[in-house]
């Protein structure tokens, strides 16, 4: 996976699928963790992105997922854990073709459980998302496409930290 520790930091190359359906987005968490993001993982060394989203899917949910057009890419500094982050996120539009329906399943990430939800669109302020820029994109209809960065953020806590 490519996750590099340089100085006391992480850096992560992420891959997330963006599923709308209904009007509802989905997105996952672990039981600890007090935000939600959008379903992927981090790409292995000379793995394509797209391929990266198909493998994640199926080994978190067992579902096959296909990659679509990429929507946005994101730069993203946080803290996690105890750890500071520096995050590059490619975000593809993804189609989900065995989806059951839009009911709340059960995903794991090795060891861990990750649950799946899915949100409206409209009502993605009332929670917390991250990256933060992922509840005003996720609410334009249709996405538009772009680049984003993000400032340090503590996913822990509500309020920015500082590098």
């Amino acid at each position: 996976m490519i996750s590099l520790r340089i100085d006391g930091a992480l850096f992560n190359y992420r891959v997330a699928g963006v599923a709308v359906l209904n009007g509802k987005v989905l997105l996952h968490k672990t039981p600890s963790d007090n935000f939600w993001t959008l379903p992927g993982g981090r790409c292995e060394l000379f793995e394509f992105s797209k391929d990266t989203l198909q493998r994640e899917m199926q080994e978190e949910t067992g579902m096959d997922a296909k990659a679509g057009e990429m929507l946005w890419v994101s730069e993203n500094f946080f803290l996690y854990n105890g750890d500071k982050y520096h995050e590059i996120g490619f975000y593809f539009d993804m189609q989900i073709s065995d989806l059951p329906g839009q009911a709340d399943f059960l995903g794991s990430e090795g060891q861990d459980e990750l649950l799946f939800h899915w949100h409206d669109v409209t009502d993605l302020h009332s929670i917390r998302i991250y990256p933060e820029f992922l509840a005003d994109a996720l609410a334009k209809n249709p996405l538009e496409k772009g680049h984003f960065s993000s400032p340090f953020r503590n996913l822990d806590a509500a309020d920015p930290i500082s590098s």
